[in-house]
C-alpha cells in the first residue's frame, strides 16, 4: 500500500525531516509550505500516554482542494490542532470509501500556556460517514462521560467505526456487528509518542483490506503495541505485528 503525504507545512520545516520520509517510500507530492512556521507543540512526558501541553505555533488550514486528484483506499485526516473542518472531511469521503479522522486535533483548545479538552469541536463532524480513532481522556471529552465503555456507546451511534486507546491497557472498537475490547501484550515499551496515529492508521488498512471486526482489531493493537518497541518514527516490520497478535486478547462486550 502506498502513502501519500497531504499536508501544509512552515518555511522552518527541515528539508532532512522530508527527506527521511521520503527514504521511507512516503510520497511527499501532496506537501506544500503554506506558513512560516509549522504546527508544533510541547509534550508532556510521564506516566500515562504522551500529551501536548503547549501550542508554539500553528500553520495554515487545510482546504478541501488540497485533496484535488487524490484517488485512495484509506484517507487518514489527523488534525493537531484545528487544521481540519468539515469542508475536508466531506470532500475525503468523496474520494475514499474509508476515511479516517483522529479526533485529538478537533477536541484539543491551545489557551495562553495551556490546553484543554471539548466536544465542541465535535460537532461539525457529526453525520459524515467517518471512522474515528480517541484517547480514553479525549472519548470523555467528547461523550460526557467518564467511563470508557459509555464513551464507545455513545460515540458509536455517530460514526460508523470507533476506536479509543487505553495505553498499555490496549484498546476499545465499535463496530457495526458490535463492541470489542482488544487487551495489549505486555511489552517493554520504549517510546509511546504516536502509538495512537499508529493504531488508527493500521485500523483504516485492515477495514481496507477487508479484515472482519476480530482481525482489525487484533492487528490495530499490536500495530500499536509493535511502534513502542521504537524511539521516534521508523517503519513497523509486519513481522514484529504478525508476533504480536496472537498475543492480543479479545472480548466483545
Amino acid at each position: 500500500m502506498r502513502a501519500l503525504a497531504v499536508s501544509r507545512i512552515g518555511h522552518d520545516m527541515p528539508d532532512d525531516m522530508l527527506r527521511t520520509l521520503a527514504e521511507e517510500g512516503v510520497d511527499l507530492s501532496g506537501v506544500r509550505r503554506s506558513c512560516e512556521r509549522t504546527t508544533r507543540f510541547l509534550i508532556r512526558r510521564g506516566r500515562g500516554p504522551s500529551c501536548p501541553t503547549l501550542l508554539a505555533s500553528r500553520c495554515s488550514e487545510m482546504e478541501a482542494r488540497d485533496l484535488e486528484g487524490i484517488n485512495a483506499d484509506v484517507i487518514h485526516l489527523g488534525p493537531v490542532a484545528g487544521e481540519i473542518g468539515r469542508e475536508v472531511a466531506l470532500e475525503a469521503t468523496k474520494l475514499s470509501e474509508c476515511v479516517l479522522l483522529d479526533l485529538q486535533g478537533v477536541l484539543r483548545v491551545f489557551e495562553g500556556d495551556g490546553v484543554r479538552l471539548s466536544g465542541e469541536g465535535l460537532r461539525q463532524f457529526l453525520g459524515i460517514d467517518l471512522v474515528v480513532h480517541l484517547n480514553g481522556e479525549e472519548a470523555a471529552a467528547a461523550a460526557g462521560k467518564s467511563d470508557p465503555l459509555e464513551c464507545l456507546r455513545t460515540l458509536s451511534r455517530h460514526f460508523r467505526v470507533v476506536s479509543i486507546s487505553l495505553g498499555d491497557e490496549g484498546a476499545l472498537f465499535g463496530f457495526p456487528e458490535g463492541l470489542i475490547r482488544a487487551t495489549a501484550p505486555r511489552v517493554e515499551a520504549v517510546d509511546d509518542v504516536g502509538a495512537g496515529d499508529v493504531l488508527t492508521a493500521a485500523l483504516g488498512i485492515a477495514l481496507a483490506r477487508g479484515y472482519g471486526p476480530e482481525d482489525a482489531a487484533r492487528f490495530s493493537v499490536a500495530s500499536a503495541t509493535a511502534s513502542t518497541l521504537k524511539v521516534g518514527p521508523r517503519r513497523v516490520e509486519a513481522s514484529l505485528i504478525s508476533s504480536l497478535e496472537g498475543r492480543v486478547s479479545l472480548s466483545w462486550i
